[in-house]
C-alpha cells in the first residue's frame, strides 16, 4: 500500500504542473494579517490562488483514475463529486469563518463560470471543425432540468426573504441576509428545504442507477473516462485524495483570509471578487478535464464536469453547507443576493436552450462566452 502511493506521488509529481506547488507551499506558510499593505494582500491571494492549482490538477487525475477503476456511469458520477472538492472546502472555510456573503456568491459563480466560460470554450473547442456535436439526449436533459430546478430552488427562499424584510421592518428581519449567527426563523427554514434539496437529489442518483440506468448506459465507444494505461490501486487513490485534501485545507484558509481583507482594504466589489475571480482558481480542475474531453470529441464528459458539476454545486455543496453549518453555530440562510441569483438565472435559461435541441455548434459556445463577458463587466464596473 505505501509502495502504490509512493508511486502515485511520484507520477503526480512528475507532471508539469507541479511546479506550481511552490505556490502551493508559499500558500501554506503565509502570514496574513490586517497591517499587512493592499499590494501585499493582493500579491498573497494571486499565491494561493495559484497554489491552488497544481491541487486542482492532482486531484483531477486522481479523480480520472477513480473513475476508471470504477467504470462508466459510476466513474462519471464520482468525477463530478470530487470534481468539487476545491469549491467545497473552499466554500467550509468561508463558512467557518462566518463569512457568508462569500459562500453564497462564490457558490454562484462557479456555476456560472463552469456553464458559461467552462462549457464555452469547451463547446468551441469540440465544435471548432464541424456544423454541429450531438450530445447524450438523456443524460443532457436531466442535466438541464435539474440546473433549472435548482435555480428556483434558490429563488424561492430568496423571494420569501425579500419580501419577509420589506414587509415586516422588525429588529429580526433585519438580521436577515444570507447568513446569521442567530438560529433565527429564516435559519429554520434554510435548513428545512435544505433538508429536502439534498433528499431530491439523492433520487436522481435511485433514479440514474436504477429506475431509468437503460436510459443513460453508453456505448463501449462512448465512455465517460476510457480504461488506458495502468491502473493505480483504488486505496492507494484514496490516501492520496485524503492527502491532497488537507492541504488544500490550509491553503484555502490562507485564500480565504487574503481575499476578505483585499476586499476590505482596496475597497473591491465583493460581488465581482465572489462570482467571477474566486470561481477561476476553484473551477480549474473542471475546466482541465472539460476542455480535454472536448478537444477529443468526448463532449458528454464536457457536459458533465460542467453542467452536471453545477449542478451538484446547487443541490448538493449548498444545502450540505447549511446543514453542516447547524453544529459549528454558522446558520446559513439560502437567500442570494438580486445580481447574483439574476446572473445565475441567466446562465440556466441560456444552458438550456443550447443543449434543448441535443446539438452543440462553436457559435453557441461563442454566445455563452459573450454572456459570460457581459454579467462580469456589469458586475466590475456598476453592481454595488
Amino acid at each position: 500500500m505505501i509502495k502504490a502511493c509512493v508511486g502515485l506521488g511520484r507520477d503526480l509529481l512528475a507532471s508539469r504542473w507541479s511546479l506550481l506547488l511552490i505556490f502551493t507551499i508559499a500558500a501554506l506558510f503565509a502570514h496574513i494579517d490586517e497591517g499587512l499593505p493592499i499590494s501585499q494582500l493582493i500579491g498573497w491571494f494571486v499565491i494561493c490562488g495559484l497554489g491552488l492549482v497544481p491541487l486542482a490538477r492532482m486531484i483531477a487525475e486522481m479523480v480520472e483514475a477513480l473513475a476508471d477503476r470504477l467504470g462508466d456511469r459510476i466513474g462519471g458520477l464520482i468525477s463530478v463529486a470530487l470534481g468539487n472538492l476545491v469549491e467545497l472546502v473552499v466554500s467550509f472555510t468561508a463558512l467557518a469563518s462566518g463569512l457568508y456573503h462569500l459562500v453564497v456568491i462564490s457558490v454562484a459563480g462557479a456555476v456560472i463560470t463552469n456553464c458559461l466560460l467552462v462549457l464555452g470554450i469547451s463547446t468551441c473547442v469540440g465544435a471548432r471543425k464541424k456544423a454541429t456535436i450531438e450530445i447524450h439526449p438523456y443524460s443532457t436533459g436531466l442535466q438541464s432540468q435539474q440546473l433549472l430546478i435548482s435555480t428556483i430552488f434558490l429563488a424561492v427562499p430568496t423571494v420569501f426573504h425579500l419580501a419577509t424584510r420589506f414587509s415586516k421592518q422588525t429588529a429580526e428581519t433585519a438580521m436577515l441576509s444570507e447568513g446569521s449567527n442567530v438560529f433565527d426563523s429564516f435559519a429554520t427554514y434554510s435548513l428545512i428545504v435544505s433538508i429536502l434539496v439534498l433528499a431530491f437529489y439523492l433520487l436522481s442518483f435511485v433514479y440514474q442507477l436504477g429506475t431509468g440506468r437503460s436510459l443513460y448506459l453508453r456505448e463501449e465507444s462512448e465512455q465517460l473516462l476510457p480504461p488506458e494505461g495502468k491502473k493505480e490501486p483504488i486505496a492507494s487513490l484514496i490516501i492520496m485524495l485524503l492527502l491532497i485534501s488537507v492541504v488544500l485545507v490550509g491553503v484555502s484558509e490562507n485564500l480565504v483570509e487574503s481575499l476578505q481583507l483585499m476586499v476590505d482594504g482596496a475597497h473591491l466589489n465583493p460581488l465581482f471578487v465572489g462570482l467571477f475571480l474566486l470561481p477561476l482558481f476553484g473551477s480549474f480542475s473542471e475546466a482541465l478535464i472539460s476542455v480535454k474531453a472536448a478537444a477529443t470529441n468526448r463532449m458528454d464528459l464536457a457536459m458533465a464536469s460542467t453542467v452536471e458539476s453545477s449542478v451538484q454545486l446547487l443541490l448538493f455543496v449548498m444545502p450540505l453547507l447549511v446543514i453542516c453549518g447547524v453544529p459549528m453555530g454558522r446558520y446559513l440562510h439560502l437567500a442570494v443576493p438580486v445580481t447574483s441569483l439574476f446572473s445565475l438565472g441567466a446562465t440556466v435559461l441560456a444552458v438550456h436552450w443550447i443543449t434543448e435541441n441535443r446539438k452543440l455548434s462553436w457559435y453557441e459556445g461563442s454566445m455563452l462566452l459573450t454572456l459570460y463577458a457581459v454579467i462580469a463587466v456589469g458586475t466590475f464596473f456598476l453592481a454595488a
